[in-house]
Protein backbone atom coordinates (compact mmCIF):
# COMPACT_ATOMS: atom_id res chain seq x y z
CA UNK A 1 0.00 0.00 0.00
CA UNK A 2 1.19 3.43 -0.86
CA UNK A 3 1.08 6.64 1.41
CA UNK A 4 -1.31 8.70 -1.30
CA UNK A 5 -3.14 5.15 -0.81
CA UNK A 6 -3.44 5.05 2.56
CA UNK A 7 -3.99 8.73 2.92
CA UNK A 8 -6.95 8.28 0.82
CA UNK A 9 -8.42 5.49 2.58
CA UNK A 10 -7.91 7.13 6.10
CA UNK A 11 -9.82 10.00 4.56
CA UNK A 12 -12.84 8.45 3.16
CA UNK A 13 -13.34 6.02 7.08
CA UNK A 14 -13.04 9.59 8.26
CA UNK A 15 -16.09 10.85 6.53
CA UNK A 16 -18.47 7.49 6.41
CA UNK A 17 -17.53 6.91 9.94
CA UNK A 18 -19.75 9.86 11.26
CA UNK A 19 -21.55 11.10 8.39
CA UNK A 20 -24.87 9.38 8.47
CA UNK A 21 -24.25 7.57 4.71
CA UNK A 22 -23.27 3.77 5.47
CA UNK A 23 -19.11 3.09 5.44
CA UNK A 24 -19.79 0.11 5.39
CA UNK A 25 -22.24 0.15 2.39
CA UNK A 26 -19.77 2.06 0.67
CA UNK A 27 -16.90 -0.21 1.34
CA UNK A 28 -19.58 -2.85 0.09
CA UNK A 29 -20.21 -1.09 -3.09
CA UNK A 30 -16.60 0.37 -3.79
CA UNK A 31 -15.37 -3.77 -3.82
CA UNK A 32 -18.34 -4.58 -7.03
CA UNK A 33 -18.16 -1.14 -8.70
CA UNK A 34 -14.65 0.31 -8.74
CA UNK A 35 -12.64 -3.52 -7.64
CA UNK A 36 -11.63 -2.01 -4.61
CA UNK A 37 -10.46 -4.93 -2.12
CA UNK A 38 -10.70 -4.90 1.49
CA UNK A 39 -7.61 -2.85 3.08
CA UNK A 40 -5.19 -5.34 5.33
CA UNK A 41 -6.72 -6.26 8.71
CA UNK A 42 -3.94 -3.90 10.56
CA UNK A 43 -4.62 -1.23 8.60
CA UNK A 44 -8.28 -1.25 9.12
CA UNK A 45 -7.57 -1.73 12.97
CA UNK A 46 -5.43 1.38 12.66
CA UNK A 47 -8.28 3.18 10.72
CA UNK A 48 -10.85 2.53 13.77
CA UNK A 49 -7.91 3.46 16.48
CA UNK A 50 -7.86 6.57 14.74
CA UNK A 51 -11.67 7.10 14.28
CA UNK A 52 -12.45 6.03 18.12
CA UNK A 53 -9.59 8.94 18.62
CA UNK A 54 -11.53 11.20 17.47
CA UNK A 55 -14.48 10.87 18.93
CA UNK A 56 -12.85 10.91 22.29
CA UNK A 57 -11.40 14.09 21.58
CA UNK A 58 -14.60 15.67 20.29
CA UNK A 59 -16.70 14.59 23.41
CA UNK A 60 -13.70 14.77 26.09
CA UNK A 61 -15.58 16.29 28.30
CA UNK A 62 -18.54 14.01 28.28
CA UNK A 63 -16.08 11.32 28.35
CA UNK A 64 -14.44 12.66 31.35
CA UNK A 65 -17.36 12.67 33.15
CA UNK A 66 -18.02 9.70 32.20
CA UNK A 67 -14.91 7.99 33.85
CA UNK A 68 -14.93 10.48 37.17
CA UNK A 69 -19.05 9.72 37.75
CA UNK A 70 -18.21 6.03 37.55
CA UNK A 71 -15.16 6.48 39.80
CA UNK A 72 -17.13 8.82 42.25
CA UNK A 73 -20.15 6.88 42.08
CA UNK A 74 -18.78 3.53 43.14
CA UNK A 75 -16.94 5.32 46.06
CA UNK A 76 -20.41 6.98 47.35
CA UNK A 77 -22.57 3.85 46.91
CA UNK A 78 -19.52 1.42 48.33
CA UNK A 79 -19.18 3.62 51.47
CA UNK A 80 -23.12 4.73 51.90
CA UNK A 81 -24.10 1.21 50.56
CA UNK A 82 -27.14 2.66 48.81
CA UNK A 83 -27.74 2.55 45.28
CA UNK A 84 -29.04 5.86 44.63
CA UNK A 85 -25.80 6.96 45.77
CA UNK A 86 -24.81 4.53 43.41
CA UNK A 87 -26.14 6.34 39.95
CA UNK A 88 -26.25 9.99 41.80
CA UNK A 89 -23.50 11.37 39.49
CA UNK A 90 -24.29 12.10 36.27
CA UNK A 91 -21.31 10.21 34.97
CA UNK A 92 -22.47 7.29 36.17
CA UNK A 93 -25.85 7.45 34.50
CA UNK A 94 -24.93 7.91 31.22
CA UNK A 95 -22.32 4.72 31.38
CA UNK A 96 -25.36 2.88 32.52
CA UNK A 97 -27.42 3.88 29.61
CA UNK A 98 -24.33 3.36 27.26
CA UNK A 99 -24.12 -0.06 28.57
CA UNK A 100 -28.45 -0.83 28.45
CA UNK A 101 -27.21 0.45 24.24
CA UNK A 102 -24.56 -1.54 23.85
CA UNK A 103 -26.45 -4.85 24.84
CA UNK A 104 -28.94 -5.16 22.26
CA UNK A 105 -26.65 -4.44 19.93
CA UNK A 106 -23.91 -6.75 20.51
CA UNK A 107 -26.57 -9.68 20.54
CA UNK A 108 -28.28 -8.05 17.07
CA UNK A 109 -24.36 -7.36 15.87
CA UNK A 110 -23.53 -11.29 16.45
CA UNK A 111 -26.95 -12.58 14.74
CA UNK A 112 -26.45 -10.05 11.49
CA UNK A 113 -23.01 -10.87 11.45
CA UNK A 114 -23.65 -14.28 10.47
CA UNK A 115 -26.03 -13.54 7.45
CA UNK A 116 -23.24 -10.62 6.18
CA UNK A 117 -20.42 -13.34 6.64
CA UNK A 118 -21.50 -16.89 7.02
CA UNK A 119 -19.12 -19.26 7.79
CA UNK A 120 -19.84 -20.97 4.25
CA UNK A 121 -19.29 -17.55 2.38
CA UNK A 122 -22.91 -17.44 1.19
CA UNK A 123 -23.49 -14.07 2.22
CA UNK A 124 -27.52 -13.07 1.80
CA UNK A 125 -26.41 -9.59 1.52
CA UNK A 126 -25.62 -8.75 -2.54
CA UNK A 127 -24.37 -5.61 -3.59
CA UNK A 128 -28.74 -5.32 -5.00
CA UNK A 129 -28.85 -5.28 -1.33
CA UNK A 130 -26.47 -2.83 -0.23
CA UNK A 131 -27.89 -0.31 -2.54
CA UNK A 132 -31.54 -1.34 -1.72
CA UNK A 133 -30.43 -0.60 2.10
CA UNK A 134 -28.73 2.64 1.34
CA UNK A 135 -32.27 3.97 -0.29
CA UNK A 136 -34.00 3.01 3.09
CA UNK A 137 -31.53 4.27 4.55
CA UNK A 138 -32.71 8.09 2.79
CA UNK A 139 -36.20 7.41 3.27
CA UNK A 140 -35.19 6.93 7.35
CA UNK A 141 -33.07 9.62 7.32
CA UNK A 142 -36.04 12.10 5.57
CA UNK A 143 -38.27 11.52 8.47
CA UNK A 144 -35.70 13.17 10.51
CA UNK A 145 -37.74 16.69 8.93
CA UNK A 146 -40.31 15.78 10.69
CA UNK A 147 -39.24 14.70 13.90
CA UNK A 148 -36.95 18.18 14.16
CA UNK A 149 -40.64 20.36 14.08
CA UNK A 150 -41.62 18.73 16.72
CA UNK A 151 -38.17 18.90 18.49
CA UNK A 152 -38.21 22.60 18.03
CA UNK A 153 -41.23 23.50 19.50
CA UNK A 154 -40.55 21.64 22.81
CA UNK A 155 -36.79 22.36 23.71
CA UNK A 156 -34.96 25.19 22.17
CA UNK A 157 -34.16 26.71 25.57
CA UNK A 158 -32.53 23.46 26.41
CA UNK A 159 -30.79 23.63 22.95
CA UNK A 160 -29.12 26.76 24.17
CA UNK A 161 -27.57 25.78 27.19
CA UNK A 162 -25.71 22.77 25.61
CA UNK A 163 -26.35 20.49 28.62
CA UNK A 164 -26.53 16.97 28.24
CA UNK A 165 -29.92 16.79 29.30
CA UNK A 166 -29.94 12.72 30.55
CA UNK A 167 -33.53 13.21 31.53
CA UNK A 168 -34.83 12.36 27.48
CA UNK A 169 -32.55 9.90 27.64
CA UNK A 170 -34.73 7.24 29.69
CA UNK A 171 -33.47 3.13 30.03
CA UNK A 172 -35.79 2.28 27.56
CA UNK A 173 -34.69 5.01 24.85
CA UNK A 174 -31.67 3.77 25.59
CA UNK A 175 -32.18 0.39 24.24
CA UNK A 176 -33.93 1.35 21.59
CA UNK A 177 -31.46 3.40 20.16
CA UNK A 178 -28.95 0.21 21.11
CA UNK A 179 -31.52 -1.69 19.11
CA UNK A 180 -31.23 0.30 15.99
CA UNK A 181 -27.02 0.82 16.44
CA UNK A 182 -27.41 -3.15 16.24
CA UNK A 183 -29.30 -3.08 13.02
CA UNK A 184 -26.76 -0.71 11.32
CA UNK A 185 -24.46 -3.76 11.38
CA UNK A 186 -26.24 -4.32 7.94
CA UNK A 187 -24.06 -2.29 5.00
CA UNK A 188 -26.22 0.34 3.43
CA UNK A 189 -28.16 1.43 7.13
CA UNK A 190 -26.25 3.97 9.08
CA UNK A 191 -24.92 3.72 12.65
CA UNK A 192 -25.22 7.67 13.19
CA UNK A 193 -28.64 7.90 10.82
CA UNK A 194 -30.20 4.99 12.59
CA UNK A 195 -29.40 6.10 16.05
CA UNK A 196 -30.15 9.88 16.08
CA UNK A 197 -33.51 9.26 13.99
CA UNK A 198 -34.65 7.39 16.89
CA UNK A 199 -33.45 9.49 19.55
CA UNK A 200 -35.10 12.14 18.08
CA UNK A 201 -38.56 9.87 17.38
CA UNK A 202 -38.58 9.84 20.99
CA UNK A 203 -38.31 12.87 21.91
CA UNK A 204 -34.62 13.21 22.50
CA UNK A 205 -33.42 16.83 21.87
CA UNK A 206 -31.20 16.72 18.54
CA UNK A 207 -27.92 17.88 20.02
CA UNK A 208 -27.92 15.24 22.98
CA UNK A 209 -29.41 12.63 20.71
CA UNK A 210 -25.94 13.42 18.53
CA UNK A 211 -23.72 13.73 21.40
CA UNK A 212 -25.26 10.11 23.20
CA UNK A 213 -24.94 8.70 19.59
CA UNK A 214 -21.57 9.37 19.31
CA UNK A 215 -20.56 8.23 22.74
CA UNK A 216 -22.67 5.07 22.11
CA UNK A 217 -19.59 4.70 19.08
CA UNK A 218 -17.36 4.46 20.92
CA UNK A 219 -17.76 1.03 23.17
CA UNK A 220 -18.91 0.20 19.76
CA UNK A 221 -15.93 0.84 17.78
CA UNK A 222 -13.98 -0.56 21.02
CA UNK A 223 -15.60 -3.92 20.18
CA UNK A 224 -15.04 -4.34 16.39
CA UNK A 225 -11.28 -3.71 17.36
CA UNK A 226 -11.68 -6.84 19.70
CA UNK A 227 -13.71 -9.03 17.50
CA UNK A 228 -11.02 -7.92 14.54
CA UNK A 229 -7.71 -8.50 16.70
CA UNK A 230 -5.51 -11.06 16.20
CA UNK A 231 -1.57 -11.40 17.19
CA UNK A 232 -0.84 -12.35 14.11
CA UNK A 233 -1.18 -9.29 12.72
CA UNK A 234 1.62 -8.14 14.82
CA UNK A 235 3.90 -9.39 12.89
CA UNK A 236 2.45 -7.18 9.92
CA UNK A 237 4.08 -3.59 10.69
CA UNK A 238 6.63 -3.08 7.61
CA UNK A 239 4.08 -0.73 6.45
CA UNK A 240 3.29 0.51 10.11
CA UNK A 241 4.44 4.80 8.82
CA UNK A 242 2.16 4.42 6.69
CA UNK A 243 -0.82 3.15 8.59
CA UNK A 244 -0.30 5.46 11.07
CA UNK A 245 -0.21 8.11 8.42
CA UNK A 246 -3.68 6.61 6.88
CA UNK A 247 -5.09 6.63 11.09
CA UNK A 248 -4.24 10.93 11.39
CA UNK A 249 -6.19 11.69 8.25
CA UNK A 250 -8.95 9.42 9.86
CA UNK A 251 -8.75 11.08 12.61
CA UNK A 252 -8.47 14.52 11.45
CA UNK A 253 -11.51 14.19 9.16
CA UNK A 254 -13.72 12.42 11.33
CA UNK A 255 -12.79 15.39 14.15
CA UNK A 256 -13.75 17.83 10.86
CA UNK A 257 -17.22 15.78 10.37
CA UNK A 258 -18.30 15.97 13.80
CA UNK A 259 -18.12 19.33 13.72
CA UNK A 260 -19.85 19.44 10.63
CA UNK A 261 -22.60 16.96 11.81
CA UNK A 262 -23.27 19.07 14.92
CA UNK A 263 -23.91 22.56 12.53
CA UNK A 264 -26.27 20.54 10.15
CA UNK A 265 -27.98 19.01 13.27
CA UNK A 266 -28.18 22.55 14.81
CA UNK A 267 -29.18 24.24 11.34
CA UNK A 268 -31.83 21.00 11.33
CA UNK A 269 -30.58 19.94 7.88
CA UNK A 270 -29.93 16.32 8.86
CA UNK A 271 -32.18 14.95 6.49
CA UNK A 272 -30.66 16.30 3.28
CA UNK A 273 -28.52 13.43 2.93
CA UNK A 274 -31.18 10.99 2.17
CA UNK A 275 -30.66 12.47 -1.28
CA UNK A 276 -26.93 11.69 -1.11
CA UNK A 277 -28.27 8.08 0.00
CA UNK A 278 -30.84 7.98 -2.44
CA UNK A 279 -28.41 8.95 -5.47
CA UNK A 280 -25.83 6.30 -4.36
CA UNK A 281 -28.64 3.56 -4.08
CA UNK A 282 -30.57 4.11 -7.70
CA UNK A 283 -26.62 4.25 -9.44
CA UNK A 284 -25.64 0.96 -7.50
CA UNK A 285 -29.25 -0.91 -8.36
CA UNK A 286 -29.16 0.04 -11.87
CA UNK A 287 -25.40 -0.53 -12.33
CA UNK A 288 -25.07 -3.55 -10.49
Amino acid sequence: MTLLEAILLGAVQGATEFLPISSSGHLKLGQYLLGFQDPQLLFDIVLHVGTLISVIAFYRKEVWMVITGMIEGTRRGISARSSDEFFAPEGMRLATLVVLSTLPTGVIGVVLGKLIDPDDGASLITPAAVAGLLILNGFILITNAHFVKKEQARSEADERTGKLALWSITPWVAIAIGVAQGMAVLPGLSRSGLTITIALALAVQRLHAARYSFLLSIPAILGALVLKFDTQILSQTEQLVTFLAGAVIAGGVGYACLILLTNILKRARFHHFAWYCWVVGIIGIFTL
